[in-house]
């Protein structure tokens, strides 16, 4: 792929003689009302891709989770106290983790919900990083946009030229995912607690999550997991029984605000069939992006077959994991590498080697390696290419593309875009613009 030739050429065409007229404005300002979400800012117009584009995209993915899901067994022949030590895990964080994947259950629902983060380049998309947890970005954003980009003034002049809007059902994935991990207890309908960690998270996106829920049948409540009273018969909220938790938060969450008893507890329940516990530790370790240097770095390269060598080679920019080994050679090319937290998220301590001076870099470095809670990594800086999107205002752009992945199927692209910097994280905290990827009919 060149930069930008995905973009489906009918589509902005039709976007050029729309923005003429006077229906453009009020258009942008009734979508944009109606997807609102506080902190969180949504591109117009809909960006369109070729149906080429958003099938490599979809590939690309779902390639990049089937490779993640089978490092354990490939490399490590699934002793997975190893594999926890490789990643630096602290030990009772490890074992929390690794009890949670003994259970067929909970192993089977920790790689249900990915998402791999591709950047856009002019030599193709390249991996940022593999997101897996339930509490995924891109749920509460794609199905809201993609019902306002139906909605829309602009998709009306569309089809009037046969080019309507189309794009996953995101939700309905998500929905016979969610079900196919839920075990049925009597005729009543399962009641569902979504948990969160931290007291401050008043995520307003959530509306979306609940109402979704609801439209398949399920009861719903919403608070705090440790607010949840786990006994031997099983898990309750507010007096009520508890039959599915579902966390909305992640391993880095967790660590900080939830007791690992309390999480255990509930990983017990769900073994003895009392819970379905969708969210549990077991995805903490897949989550881990050190995982990156299993698949980049020389040593594991006879574990891959050789057209996944190559294709490792074309999308994952290499990656190593800050140890006192690796400090030299972190030290050695600031301007070409990045360090990040192994387990945090939405960019979270991203510190770029190019920013920075040489001094700083090394204090950073020696920081980072001191640091008993936290592990890092170290990859190399990838080069956003600068595309122009319709609509922008200017129209250069850095774009991140999100593949989501539920339960092994393909369940639509969320875009982020942002002004050009190359120096920062693509995300809403950096003020990127948030997008569904859709196709046009024809």
């Amino acid at each position: 792929m060149t930069a930008w030739d995905w973009l489906e050429p009918r589509a902005v065409a039709a976007w050029t003689d729309f923005a003429a007229t006077e229906e453009a404005e009020p258009d942008r300002a009734r979508f944009q009302h109606s997807i609102h979400r506080s902190n969180y800012r949504h591109m117009y117009p809909p960006p369109c891709f070729t149906t080429a584009a958003s099938d490599e995209t979809a590939t690309a993915g779902l390639r990049l989770c089937e490779l993640l899901a089978s490092l354990p067994r490939r490399i490590f022949g699934d002793d997975l106290a190893a594999w926890a030590e490789y990643l630096g895990v602290p030990q009772e964080d490890a074992d929390l983790m690794c009890a949670a994947l003994r259970n067929p259950r909970l192993r089977r629902i920790a790689t249900s919900f990915m998402r791999p983060d591709l950047l856009v380049t002019e030599g193709g998309l390249k991996l940022v990083e593999l997101n897996v947890a339930t509490s995924l970005g891109g749920l509460s954003t794609l199905p809201p946009y993609t019902d306002a980009a139906r909605a829309s003034a602009y998709h009306r002049f569309l089809e009037r030229r046969g080019l309507g809007l189309l794009g996953p059902d995101t939700a309905k994935t998500w929905l016979e995912t969610f079900a196919a991990l839920v075990r049925r207890r009597g005729d009543r309908p399962p009641h569902v607690f979504e948990a969160i960690a931290n007291p401050a998270d008043i995520d307003s996106g959530r509306r979306f999550f609940v109402r979704m829920i609801r439209s398949a049948g399920y009861e719903i409540s919403c608070g705090l997991v440790t607010d949840l009273q786990t006994t031997d018969d099983g898990a309750y909220f507010e007096g009520r029984r508890v039959d599915v938790v579902v966390t909305m938060y992640t391993w880095h969450e967790s660590r900080a605000f939830v007791p690992h008893e309390h999480t255990r507890a509930l990983m017990d329940l769900d073994t003895a069939g009392k819970l379905d516990f969708v969210g549990s530790p077991a995805a903490a370790l897949f989550d881990n992006k050190a995982n990156l240097e299993l698949l980049t770095a020389p040593e594991f390269a006879s574990q891959l077959r050789s057209e996944e060598r190559e294709w490792v080679r074309t999308h994952v920019p290499s990656t190593f994991r800050l140890r006192a080994e690796t400090a030299d050679r972190a030290l050695a090319d600031r301007e070409r590498l990045i360090c990040k937290p192994a387990s945090a998220y939405g960019g979270k301590g991203v510190a770029f080697g190019r920013a920075m001076t040489d001094q700083e870099w090394r204090a950073l470095i020696r920081e980072r390696l001191a640091d008993q809670r936290e592990r890092y990594v170290v990859q190399e800086r990838l080069r956003p290419a600068v595309v122009e999107l319709p609509g922008a205002t200017p129209p250069e752009r850095e774009v991140v593309l999100g593949p989501l992945v539920f339960g092994g199927r393909f369940a639509g692209v969320m875009l982020r875009q942002s002004l050009p910097s190359g120096l920062a994280p693509i995300n809403a905290a950096n003020g990127a613009e948030s997008a569904a990827v859709l196709t046009v009919r024809g």
